[in-house]
C-alpha cells in the first residue's frame, strides 16, 4: 500500500466515452436473527468512509469540466464534508414493507421479482440533465434475517473489475471496524493508478478510423439524456442456472464443427457459446416469426475488458474503467429460421478476433478527434431493447469470496440486479458460484417474459432462479 495521500485522477479518454450512468448491483448478506441494525449500520459506513480515503474517486462526484478543451469532457470533484450521505439506510423488517424474510428469499434463489426497484434501489439508472452525480450511492435495506445491501456505482468511473476491487477494500474495512485483525488484506499498490497514465493518450501508432468500429456509433447531436426506451420502466430481468456440465455441453453444441454455413474459424470460448444462447433467447423472446415483419438486423455489443488489450500492457486490476465493446450482428429471421448456436457463436468470435493490443490505443485516437466526448454510444443502444442488445461478463469477480466480519452471518450470497434487470437491453454473465456453476441475468420487454421462460432452447441448458 502506498504511504501517500493518493489524488483524485484525472479521467482517461477512454472514461470520457464511458457509460453515463449508474450500475446498480444487489448483494444480499444474512445477518443474526437478533441482529443490532445500528451497529451493523455503523460498521458499514465506518468501513466505507475509510475505503474512500484509500481510494479517492469514491468521494468525489462529476462535474462538467469547463476548462478541457473538448465539449462534454468531464472531471471529479471532492464532495463537501457532510454534503452527501454515500449510504442510505431503510428498515424494512416490518413484513408489510419486505414480506419475505431472508431465509425465504434464499430458499427461493434470491428471485430478481423480490428486489424491487421503488423498495430497494437507492437511485435511478440513468441521470436527468443537471442532476448531482456521486461517484458511489448505496443503500443498506435491512430485513428480517438479513441485508439486501444495493449499490449504485457511475459506471464511467469504473466497470465491474473496479466496482470488484471497492467491494473487496469496503469488505476488509468493515472487517477493521470491527475490530478484527486481517491475515491476508487486499492492498491497493502505486500501479493501480500509475499504469492509467499508460492510455492517457495515444501512441500515434494507430489509424482511429470510426468505420474500423462497427461497435460504436458518432451523434450528429448532443444528447441530454438516455432514449425513451431506455428509461422505460416496462423491463424486466431475469436470472437463470447453468451447471458446470450443461455450459460444457453447450460449448460442444456450438462448436464450429456444427455450423451450417462454412466457416473458416475453428475456435469458440465458452463465454462465445453463452453469448450466442442469450442473444438467440432474447430475440426470440421479442420477435416472434408470425410477427416479425422481413428480416431486421440484430445488433449485439460485448463488453471487453480494454485491460487485456493495451501497449504496453497495464497491471490486470489498474483502477477505472477500461470498457470496451465489440459487435455482432444478424438478421433476425435468419438467426431464428436458419441458423444454429454454432454459426452464431462464430459470428461472435470473428466479431472479437480485430481486438488486439492496440484496441485501445485506436479507440483513443478515435476520442482525441472528436469535438464533442459525449456523442459516441455503443451502436446497440440505437434500439435497445428492440433489435439490438447488450452483454457484459462478471463471470471471474471472486465477489463471494470476501468476509464482511463476525457481524455478518455470511458472505454476499448472491450477486443480482433489482426486478427491472440491469439496463433496458441489458444480459449479463455473473460470477462464478461456488459450486462451479453460473448464473445468467437476461433483460428483455415485461410482455416478453413469459416467451423467454419457455424458450426451449434455453431450458436445454438453463434453470430458472
Amino acid at each position: 500500500m502506498s504511504s501517500l495521500k493518493r489524488e483524485i485522477p484525472t479521467l482517461t479518454p477512454l472514461e470520457q466515452i464511458g457509460p453515463r450512468g449508474y450500475l446498480r448491483y444487489t448483494f444480499p448478506i444474512a445477518l443474526p436473527q437478533d441482529y443490532d441494525l445500528d451497529e451493523t449500520l455503523r460498521v458499514l459506513r465506518a468501513g466505507w468512509k475509510a475505503t474512500q480515503e484509500r481510494i479517492p474517486e469514491l468521494a468525489c462526484e462529476v462535474i462538467p469540466d469547463a476548462e478541457a478543451k473538448q465539449a462534454g469532457c468531464v472531471k471529479l470533484q471532492k464532495l463537501k464534508e457532510g454534503e452527501f450521505e454515500p449510504l442510505a439506510s431503510k428498515d424494512l423488517r416490518d413484513p408489510s414493507l419486505f414480506p419475505e424474510t431472508y431465509a425465504e428469499l434464499k430458499a427461493k434463489g434470491f428471485p430478481l421479482s423480490a428486489f424491487k426497484e421503488d423498495v430497494i434501489a437507492r437511485r435511478n439508472t440513468w441521470p436527468s440533465a443537471g442532476e448531482h452525480l456521486p461517484v458511489a450511492a448505496m443503500q443498506a435495506n435491512f430485513i428480517r434475517g438479513g441485508l439486501i445491501l444495493q449499490c449504485c456505482f457511475f459506471h464511467m468511473l469504473g466497470d465491474g473489475k473496479s466496482f470488484c476491487t471497492w467491494t473487496e477494500v469496503w469488505a476488509d474495512e468493515c472487517r477493521r471496524a470491527q475490530g478484527e485483525e486481517l491475515e491476508t488484506p487486499f492492498e491497493l499498490p502505486d500501479i493501480l493508478y500509475t499504469d492509467r497514465q499508460k492510455i492517457m493518450k495515444s501512441s500515434g501508432r494507430s489509424a482511429g478510423r470510426v468505420e474500423d468500429h462497427p461497435e460504436i456509433f458518432l451523434l450528429p447531436f448532443t444528447p441530454t439524456e438516455a432514449p425513451p426506451k431506455m428509461l422505460s420502466k416496462a423491463h424486466r430481468g431475469q436470472v437463470f442456472y447453468l451447471s458446470a456440465e450443461a455450459r460444457a455441453a453447450l460449448k460442444e453444441e456450438a462448436s464450429p464443427k456444427n455450423c451450417t454455413q462454412p466457416t473458416d474459424q475453428l475456435y469458440i470460448s465458452s463465454n462465445d457459446a453463452l453469448s450466442a444462447l442469450i442473444w438467440r433467447a432474447v430475440m426470440r423472446a421479442q420477435y416472434p416469426l408470425d410477427k416479425l415483419e422481413g428480416n431486421p438486423t440484430s445488433v449485439y455489443n460485448i463488453a471487453l475488458d480494454g485491460r487485456l488489450r493495451t501497449d504496453p500492457p497495464v497491471h490486470p486490476r489498474t483502477l477505472g474503467c477500461f470498457l470496451t465493446w465489440v459487435a455482432a450482428s444478424m438478421p433476425i429471421r435468419t438467426m431464428l429460421e436458419s441458423y444454429n448456436l454454432a454459426d452464431m457463436a462464430v459470428a461472435i468470435r470473428k466479431a472479437l478476433n480485430p481486438a488486439g493490443k492496440l484496441w485501445v490505443d485506436d479507440l483513443t485516437t478515435i476520442v482525441e478527434r472528436m469535438e464533442d466526448v459525449s456523442r459516441m454510444a455503443p451502436t446497440a443502444f440505437l434500439d435497445v431493447p428492440g433489435y439490438n442488445c447488450v452483454q457484459t461478463s462478471w463471470i471471474n469477480f471472486a465477489l463471494y469470496d470476501f468476509s464482511w466480519g463476525k457481524l455478518f452471518s455470511s458472505k454476499i450470497e448472491a450477486v443480482r440486479s433489482l426486478d427491472v434487470g440491469v439496463i433496458n437491453g441489458g444480459q449479463v454473465v455473473l460470477p462464478v458460484l461456488p459450486d462451479g456453476g453460473i448464473e445468467i441475468l437476461i433483460g428483455v420487454e415485461e410482455s416478453c417474459l413469459p416467451r423467454l421462460l419457455e424458450d426451449p432452447l434455453l431450458k436445454k441448458y438453463a434453470q430458472v432462479r
